[in-house]
């Protein structure tokens, strides 16, 4: 067979067909994929979670979910409200920011709160929401997202506990605390904690069950400055059921 000035055996022109309308199939797949659920959008050329506005004094950005439903209409409205909240902060330290993630069919927002109490000291907060595309964006409740890991509260408190012994044994080591402090009767108490899931706001992550909780980062050792954002995120488990 040839081709303008090039001999082609017909063997090879087939594989090269063949190759070719793979190829297009593949790309059909992956657009139809990644658009399946634009439908649930507002606006489609926008992410599922994006940056309404934002106040650079305070390093504070406002959310705005992109799903068409009465729950994330309510919630916009709420954010906006409460965002309004932190223009006129001239700290980070009042501030509010958001991490968002989307994987598959799981959309999931959780929001970070930083303030300082009466004392100056600083305060983490955080508040998550999971949405189901599949179930036309529907909010999860945590007994729903739990149900999608096949883990209960209990397994999950263990889990931290585990992770909080390696920050309790890091901090020892750093003499951040005294070697004299145990874990389970001494660091328990100065980060006020009696069962971790107590504060859990739970969030999807790339397939991953991460919690937030808040305990206390600061008492008469003045250790705060030990602690970041990340020391309040427990990565559990990627192990969801089918």
């Amino acid at each position: 067979m040839k081709i303008g000035k090039f001999e082609i055996s017909r063997k090879l022109f087939i594989t090269l067909i063949i190759v070719v309308v793979l190829a297009i199939a593949a790309l059909i797949i992956k657009i139809t994929y990644i658009n399946k659920y634009n439908k649930y959008k507002i606006d489609d050329n926008q992410e599922f979670v994006y940056t309404y506005k934002t106040y650079n004094n305070s390093n504070t950005d406002i959310p705005f979910v992109n799903i068409d439903s009465d729950f994330a209409k309510n919630l916009n409205d709420q954010v906006q409200k409460l965002g309004e909240t932190y223009k006129e902060s001239n700290t980070s330290n009042n501030s509010m920011s958001y991490r968002y993630n989307n994987k598959d069919n799981i959309v999931s927002l959780v929001f970070i709160f930083k303030s300082l109490d009466t004392n100056n000291n600083l305060i983490f907060d955080f508040k998550t929401y999971v949405f189901d595309l599949k179930e036309d964006g529907k909010p999860l409740t945590n007994d729903e997202i739990l149900d999608k890991f096949g883990i209960t509260e209990e397994e999950i408190n263990k889990e931290i506990e585990l992770q909080m012994v390696k920050k309790y044994d890091d901090e020892i080591s750093k003499k951040v605390i005294p070697g004299t402090c145990n874990f389970k009767d001494c660091y328990m108490a100065l980060r006020n904690v009696n069962k971790f899931t107590d504060n859990a706001h739970y969030y999807i992550e790339d397939g991953w069950l991460v919690v937030y909780t808040t305990y206390n980062a600061y008492s008469q050792y003045n250790e705060q400055s030990y602690f970041s954002r990340d020391d309040f995120k427990f990565y559990i488990t990627n192990v969801m059921k089918k």
